[in-house]
This record gives C-alpha cells, structure tokens and sequence, in this order.
C-alpha cells in the first residue's frame, strides 16, 4: 500500500466514526471535527514529507 491509499484508509474511518458521532451530537459538531482531523492528518503528512526530504532519506 502506498501513502496515498493508507490516508483514504483513515479519512474512510474517520467519516465511519464522525458519522455515528452526528447522529449523538448533531451533524455541525461532526463536521467540525472531521475538518479538524482531516487538517490534523494532512498537516502531520506535509510535516513527514517535509523533514524526509530534509533528511535526504
């Protein structure tokens, strides 16, 4: 698998649980919080990218 279909993997679960957190909480709170943690998981992956090409690796 490559790092393109590993991140539709988490953003597939992570729509999985925001989806059953609307129904308890309400579908503004998890939209918020699939923003939140999509901006989380692409911030960390641009970060990785970022120092692994510093590295030289």
């Amino acid at each position: 698998m490559d790092v393109i279909d590993e991140r539709a993997l988490v953003y597939m679960a992570v729509l999985f649980v925001c989806s059953a957190l609307a129904v308890f909480a309400g579908p503004a709170r998890a939209a918020a919080t699939f923003g939140l943690i999509t901006a989380s998981v692409e911030g960390a992956y641009w970060m990785g990218r970022t120092l692994l090409h510093r590295s030289g690796s």
